[in-house]
This record gives C-alpha cells, sequence and structure tokens, in this order.
C-alpha cells in the first residue's frame, strides 16, 4: 500500500485526492466541517521560523500545510466560532468527533479526485 509523510503521520494513497511533483491534496480524517481538505509540500520546509511556522501559529504537525475549510451560511452561529472549534481539534487526545473509517475517506477523495484528474498522476 502506498502512503505519503505527513510529519509523524501517514497518508494512505486512497485518502489523496490531487497529487503533482511539489504538493499533495487529501481527506480529512476528523473534519472541522464537511469537505475539509488538507494540502501540503511533498518536502518539509526546514527553513521557516516560529512566526511563520509551528506551534506558535497552532500548528500540531510538524509539516508546512494549508487546511481549506468549506463554509456555507449558517454553519456557525458567529462567522468566527469556527476557530474555537478549530482549537478543539487541535487537542492531541481530542474525542469529540469520531474519525471516519478509510472507505467514507477513500469515496470522498475518489469525488474530488475527478476534479482534477490527468494522465500523470499516480496515486498508487
Amino acid at each position: 500500500m502506498k502512503t505519503y509523510t505527513f510529519g509523524p503521520h501517514l497518508i494512505r494513497a486512497s485518502q489523496v485526492f490531487f497529487l503533482s511533483k511539489k504538493c499533495f491534496g487529501f481527506v480529512n480524517l476528523k473534519p472541522v466541517a464537511n469537505g475539509r481538505i488538507l494540502l501540503l509540500t511533498t518536502f518539509v520546509y526546514r527553513d521557516l521560523n516560529s512566526d511563520e511556522d509551528g506551534p506558535e501559529a497552532g500548528q500540531t504537525v510538524p509539516h508546512c500545510h494549508l487546511h481549506i475549510i468549506p463554509r456555507k451560511v449558517g454553519d456557525w452561529a458567529n462567522n468566527d466560532d469556527i476557530y474555537g472549534e478549530i482549537d478543539k481539534s487541535t487537542k492531541v487526545d481530542n474525542e469529540e468527533r469520531p474519525p471516519r473509517s478509510f472507505e467514507e475517506m477513500e469515496k470522498e477523495a475518489n469525488f474530488l479526485r475527478s476534479f482534477f484528474q490527468s494522465d500523470d498522476m499516480n496515486y498508487n
């Protein structure tokens, strides 16, 4: 089974929906909101300082990455309430949201992959 590295975590190829030479996108195990995805480099930035990267910026996985969280009208009563939800999700022992199954994540990745499909992308 092919995997990709995200800090100390291994991401199954079935979770990856986008792949290029320099970055990849994958679906989230415990999304704060439906459709939350992560994009990250295929290499680890080592030259970022704590003002740009790291725990001071709310990072819990030591790998430069970007979260994309879809929003819709009424998803949180106050627009900024999402930040409280994100703070809860960064706790190491967060048990409030159950993890999704590999099958659920694969289904979402397959759907998203259809928007990015290219002959040069090999996910396996």
